[in-house]
């Protein structure tokens, strides 16, 4: 009988190794929409046994031909033989519980995206090699040739890597008892004349190569996207008398939120700063970083809005219903702007801090 319940459930853990699901259509060979009803069980007849084999090639070593065989109604074996014990590993969600938590414990060892990147092109070139490689029954290659540009600190990772490929492989084969030796197909496999175990471990290599190196990779990019942000430059501000901020949105500039103590930096944004009377604080042609909000404390600097359009960066002071701008300029011809009820007056912003070019 079709199971299609922990098929659904076996094709999403088989999806989420992969970048998105068009990506691991693409990698099946089978159509996207055709997927996604099995996914979310609106198809009551199983695929064919082809389909199930490329599906089975593309799993990255969750499941193999077997167990799809099983789920989907084509075969039957007796709950007591070893077989069926093997299928029921892959049947269950053990097998994709264990690349997650394997790269989890990778990513626990706190290693810079620099040393993520050694680790996954030694783990990617020495599984390249054994499956180059995979018809030779002596290895030349040792662990110790991938390990010998790597420092303490990845060496460990790179071992955390391996060592999960040899447990996955161990159903299969012999894994090497020399610490230093590499693993063969060829040199450790049990039933070395069965074509379906030999595939199948060529399946888990390469799975397992592709998984590891989309998770490094995509674990460092979103390190560098968590540690700048990009915020939005718009139009000039007059930092003499006010002027008109055009809302227009000029460009991007970096900000490290974590280092800048920034909580939302998506309420933050840059202008352009034009003129000499805040020159103390940020001079002509910086960007003043600016975080939205319509209050400051009495000193704080602020960018204003005066008479409904006229906007201008200044040291704010409130007293009732005067409101006081100063300016902060070596040049002494700049005056402190002064506003009684009558003159409306609105806060854009805080001042937070600065971009500066170098000249």
């Amino acid at each position: 009988m079709f199971d299609k319940n922990k098929f659904a459930q076996i094709l999403k853990n088989i999806s989420e190794t992969y970048e998105n699901q068009r990506e691991f259509a693409k990698k099946s060979e089978i159509n996207r929409t055709y997927l996604s009803q099995y996914i979310n069980m609106k198809l009551d007849k199983p695929p064919k046994p082809e389909i199930l084999e490329k599906l089975a090639n593309s799993s990255r070593g969750i499941v193999d031909y077997d167990a799809l065989m099983l789920i989907c109604g084509y075969i039957n074996y007796p709950s007591d033989t070893d077989k069926a014990q093997i299928v029921a590993s892959y049947v269950s969600n053990k097998n994709y519980l264990d690349l997650k938590n394997t790269i989890n414990k990778l990513f626990k060892l706190n290693l810079t995206n620099d040393e993520l990147k050694n680790i996954s092109i030694q783990f990617s070139s020495c599984c390249q090699d054994i499956l180059d490689n995979y018809n030779n029954n002596i290895v030349t290659t040792e662990l110790s040739d991938y390990k010998n540009s790597l420092s303490v600190r990845e060496i460990k990772g790179f071992n955390c890597l391996y060592i999960s490929l040899l447990r996955k492989l161990h159903g299969f084969a012999n894994v090497p008892r020399k610490k230093n030796e590499v693993f063969s197909i060829k040199k450790h496999l049990i039933l070395k004349d069965n074509v379906d175990d030999i595939n199948q471990c060529l399946n888990i290599i390469r799975g397992m190569k592709d998984y590891y190196s989309l998770k490094i990779n995509e674990y460092i990019n979103s390190n560098i996207n968590a540690k700048y942000y990009m915020c939005p430059v718009y139009g000039q501000i007059s930092a003499g008398q006010p002027n008109w901020a055009e809302e227009c949105l000029e460009g991007y500039l970096p900000i490290d939120p974590n280092l800048m103590n920034i909580v939302n930096p998506e309420e933050c944004f840059f202008l352009c700063v034009n003129g000499e009377s805040m020159n103390k604080v940020v001079r002509n042609g910086a960007y003043a970083l600016i975080r939205k909000q319509d209050m400051v404390e009495n000193g704080e600097i602020a960018v204003v809005l005066v008479n409904g359009y006229d906007a201008t960066l200044k040291k704010f002071t409130k007293n009732n219903d005067v409101v006081v701008l100063e300016p902060m300029s070596d040049d002494p011809s700049f005056q402190t702007q002064i506003y009684d009820k009558n003159t409306p007056i609105k806060i854009i912003g805080k001042y937070i801090g600065k971009f500066e070019m170098n000249n």
